[in-house]
């Protein structure tokens, strides 16, 4: 800036006609030609002893050439002592807007560019000194063992630097980490629908992308529409430090979420002392009381990030693991005040659940098994009733639970031996056998009504259980018979995993 050139000592420059002095310097140019403009770019400040004076040339055709090219000044050097600036070139500058600088015999014009070359080197070292430490704290950021902390400290950082609002959202537009202002939760979401098919660097001067592919992973942004090339340069220099931010911390979730997931096999194979060691590392406590949830989603994957949002959201303390399209979730039921129910129906909501089940209240390791499988069988109900239905403790006294604690190969020996004959005489002869049995035991063995049910005569139907009788070796007048027959029934639906 001129301000700067007239402050140095060394210089000893005057002011001789005043004008917008914290203009930047681009450059310093020593002119002594007619004409200047076709060899400036704008933002010089000229140097000239007026040697074009002798050619004929006016001042004021001089100055309004440079005017043309919006220079930053013009500095008039004195070559012998006793030698004045010419009111005509003072009354050309002032007329004209450019300042005019007084150069003395004592000041040799390479004296002031080197002093700018020197003040242009030290601006650019400062400059590269602050983009080193701006770097040097962004990777320092990223060295955080945690991800969402490293988030925040970039954000943090980037503020610092551009002055601007930042912000950092997944691809979803749910924001992870902010610093001063940001957008609201629509105009995130809204931002992620521009990224679409925009290029890496983002439709917007603003707003950065990260793509794994063709999906956006993340957007880092400023809240400003003009943020300018140094904040600019800032913004693009902390993408690929927030994608390694990102990086980490997808690869310890994806430790944790299998961990998690070989909690869930732990308990239901009754590895008891190893799942009891895997639960106190996710600062569960197997001896208290925990609850098993088991929920069924449509999109498993966007639905586990959003349960493990709500636990914490919850403040609850638990562990989400993902098992084809369920999610199966471990809470210590004791560290909140609010109802199971209750907590679990504002999953149902976060997860967009079609349906979930709630186990038992376990107190120990090996309740615990039985809570799951509670919880599975209750999610199954659930989904019978629809409409994201949250089923309670509803199977603990039903024999789907006794069912689902046997052995898959044991049930299936089991239906096998009293259905399969059935099935294949219904499949040789065209029958209705396994059909009208179904329909007599779920009447609870009423004749009359089950015919009318089978829209069959009652003689049609005596018919058609005496042949079942005389296949299967049972009597349905037995008690003992039909409640075997019965859950051979429910057997093909029961299996517990």
């Amino acid at each position: 800036m001129l301000r700067d050139l007239l402050s140095a000592p060394s210089l000893g420059l005057s002011l001789l006609v005043d004008g917008d002095l914290d203009r930047p310097v681009r450059w310093v140019h020593v002119c002594e030609i007619t004409d200047a403009s076709p060899y400036l770019e704008g933002d010089e400040l000229i140097l000239t002893t007026g040697v074009w004076r002798r050619r004929g040339t006016s001042a004021l055709d001089f100055v309004r050439a440079l005017e043309t090219k919006s220079v930053a000044g013009l500095g008039y050097g004195l070559l012998n002592p006793g030698d004045t600036v010419p009111q005509s070139l003072i009354r050309a500058c002032r007329g004209e807007g450019v300042p005019l600088v007084l150069v003395p015999t004592g000041t040799p014009f390479i004296a002031i560019s080197q002093w700018f070359v020197e003040r242009l080197h030290e601006e650019r070292e400062a400059e590269l000194r602050a983009s080193l430490a701006f770097m040097s704290d962004l990777v320092t950021s990223a060295d955080s063992t945690d991800p969402a902390t490293g988030l925040k400290a970039v954000a943090r950082i980037l503020r610092q630097e551009t002055g601007h609002g930042v912000w950092i959202a997944d691809g979803t537009g749910h924001l992870l980490a902010r610093a001063g202002r940001v957008p609201d939760a629509e105009q995130l979401k809204a931002a992620v629908r521009n990224m679409q098919g925009a290029p890496g660097l983002g439709a917007d001067a603003h707003v950065r992308c990260l793509r794994s592919g063709s999906r956006i992973t993340a957007l880092i942004g400023l809240t400003t529409s003009e943020p300018g090339i140094p904040a600019q340069a800032r913004l693009e220099a902390a993408v690929p430090v927030v994608g390694l931010v990102l990086a980490r911390e997808r690869t310890i979730r994806e430790t944790e979420r299998r961990l998690a997931g070989e909690l869930v096999s732990l308990i239901l194979a009754r590895q008891e002392q190893a799942a009891a060691a895997r639960m106190t590392s996710y600062g569960l406590d197997p001896q208290q009381p925990n609850v098993a949830i088991v929920a069924a989603v449509a999109d498993a994957e966007t639905a586990l990030g959003a349960a493990e949002r709500w636990l914490d959201t919850e403040d609850l303390n638990g562990v989400v693991a993902q098992r084809g399209s369920e999610l199966h979730l471990i809470v210590d039921d004791g560290s909140t005040a609010v109802p199971c129910d209750v907590y679990v129906g504002r999953l149902v909501r976060a997860v967009k659940a079609t349906g979930a089940g709630i186990g038992i209240r376990a107190s120990d390791i090996r309740s615990l098994r039985i809570s799951l499988i509670q919880a599975r069988q209750a999610c199954e109900l659930a989904l019978r009733r629809g409409g994201g239905t949250v089923v309670s403790q509803q199977l603990a006294g039903r024999h789907s639970l006794l069912l689902a604690l046997q052995d898959p190969d044991v049930l299936d020996s089991f239906r096998d031996a009293l259905l399969t004959p059935l099935e294949a005489h219904d499949t040789k002869h065209s029958g209705e056998l396994v059909p009208t049995l179904r329909a007599f035991l779920a009447s609870g063995g009423r004749w009359q009504q089950t015919a009318d049910r089978l829209n069959i005569h009652v003689n049609t139907l005596r018919h058609r259980l005496a042949r079942v009788e005389e296949i299967t070796g049972r009597r349905l007048d037995d008690t003992s018979d039909r409640v075997d027959l019965w859950l051979a029934m429910e057997t093909p639906h029961m299996s517990p995993y």
